[in-house]
């Protein structure tokens, strides 16, 4: 299974939303977790692969999902990626 979504962080996929997808992905144990950008997919698992695709706001990343609750890993994780959060740094001055 899989689905496009837009990157709605405004400071893209840095490191904390890269782990909440990482802790994400851990809990569905069987099940292959990969997110492609780019023609590159990486694991879902690991957060120095998450960090490695580069996604920035507004990007298209492709969640790819299979096995045992693909379905559930699929909404918990595109949650995560369609979350519009995080303003970024004021200026001062």
């Amino acid at each position: 299974m899989q689905n496009d979504y837009i990157v709605q962080n405004l400071l893209g996929l840095h490191v904390r939303p890269a782990k909440k997808i990482v802790e994400a992905a851990g809990r569905y144990k069987q099940c292959d977790i990969f997110l492609e950008k780019a023609g590159k997919r990486v694991s879902a698992k690991s957060l120095v692969n998450v960090l490695t695709i580069g996604a920035k706001h507004g990007d298209t990343v492709t969640l790819i999902t299979e096995g045992e609750q693909e379905e559930a890993a699929q909404e918990e994780i595109g949650r995560i990626l369609a979350e519009y959060t995080e303003a970024p740094p004021r200026k001062e001055g």
